[in-house]
């Protein structure tokens, strides 16, 4: 009996990878796009754009600010954010 589902298990197997496919056209020689939308999005995010910005990119941590922060927190004295408004939006 175990040698049936053996047997079976390795029919299916064989059926199922008869399914897959290798012709996808990301595959194919000149079509290596794996990465590169994620790739430009980090370049977009990681460059400062002008020489200004270059050299003020580090903040330093304000410890008492955090502290008071996570005392209102704790104590729901969180100020509500202001909602977002757009230029033109009567709303």
């Amino acid at each position: 009996m175990p040698y049936n589902k053996i047997l079976l298990a390795t029919c299916c197997g064989f059926l199922l990878s008869a399914c897959a496919t290798t012709n996808q056209p990301s595959m194919k020689a000149g079509h290596h796009n794996f990465g590169k939308a994620v790739k430009a999005n980090m370049a977009a995010q990681m460059v400062a754009p002008t020489p200004e910005q270059k050299a003020n990119t580090y903040i330093p941590a304000n410890r008492e600010r955090q502290r008071l922060a996570r005392k209102a927190y704790e104590e729901d004295k969180v100020k509500e954010p202001k909602p977002l408004s757009v230029e033109g939006d009567k709303s």
